[in-house]
Formats: structure tokens, sequence, C-alpha cells
């Protein structure tokens, strides 16, 4: 992975983490609810906390996005351990990890998803620095992302279909 494509990368995830951090900036009840019901502890306290860290990494991505990236990893692999906790104990919360006001359960998805994120992330470590990404790092990490989302949505699809 070159500087270019993983300074997209780092713009990509800082981008989704901006977009998570207002979800629950605009939701602060529905988010609360949502980690109390994932059996986390202190769920008001996190539901201002989290978006909090999710917008600090998110600027922090765009000015230093290599050591931002190790960063980024540490958060995904800590949602994603509570994830999969609650999956593995049959768990019928949504996410809402995007402030969704879906009512699917959690489920191995969204697990994917941050799995997918966290390509991104390994991805932005290459940028030591921000850097205009040329063509082939945008259309390189553009192609990634398309193809991510097309997996997802097929997962998300047969998860509706219960296969």
């Amino acid at each position: 992975m070159n500087e270019d494509a993983g300074y997209a990368a780092a713009v990509v995830l800082a981008a989704v983490l901006l977009r998570a951090a207002a979800a629950k900036l605009a939701r602060p009840r529905e988010a609360a609810g949502s980690f109390r019901a994932l059996g986390l502890p202190a769920p008001s306290a996190l539901a201002r906390a989290v978006p909090v860290a999710e917008l600090a990494l998110a600027v922090a991505l765009l000015g230093a996005p290599g050591a931002s990236a190790a960063g980024a990893l540490v958060l995904l692999a800590a949602f994603s351990a509570v994830l999969g906790r609650a999956v593995r104990a049959g768990a019928t919360t949504p996410c809402a990890c995007f402030g969704a006001a879906g009512a699917d359960p959690v489920s191995g998805v969204d697990i994917v998803r941050n799995g997918l994120l966290a390509l991104l992330a390994v991805a932005a470590l290459a940028a030591g620095r921000p850097v205009v990404p040329g063509p082939l790092g945008v259309l390189a990490v553009v192609a990634a992302v398309a193809a991510g989302a097309g997996g997802l949505a097929l997962l998300r699809r047969r998860r509706g279909r219960g296969a």
C-alpha cells in the first residue's frame, strides 16, 4: 500500500467515524440505551465519551494518519469485541452504531463491517503524513470500499431472508 492510497483510506475512515459520532451526539438517549442493552457499564457516560473519542480520532486521522490508524484499530477491536460478545449471547438489541433506528439485532454482519473498517485502518498505516492522493490511490480505495459495501449488502440481504 502506498502513501496516496493510505491517506485516501484515512480520509474515508475519518468520514465514517465522523458519521458515527454525529449519530450518537444527535441521539444520546438512543446511544445510551443501546450501550445499556449491550451490557456496557456506565452507558450514559459512554454515550457522551464514545462520540468524543470518535470525533478526536477522525480529526487525528486527517492530521497524522499513520499514527492515528493504530488508534482506530484499537477502537475497532474494542467495538468488535463488544459486538462479538452480544452476538454470542444472542442479544436482540440493534447496534445503533450509526444512529440507525432499525430493529435488526446485532449480528456477524456488524462484526464483518468493523473488519472492513479495520482494513481501511491498516491501509492508513501506510500514510505517514497528509498528502493529496493521486488518482490511482483514490481509485484503489474507492474500489475496495465499493466491494466491501456490496459484500455487506449481500450479507444483510441474506440475513434478512434467514439464510
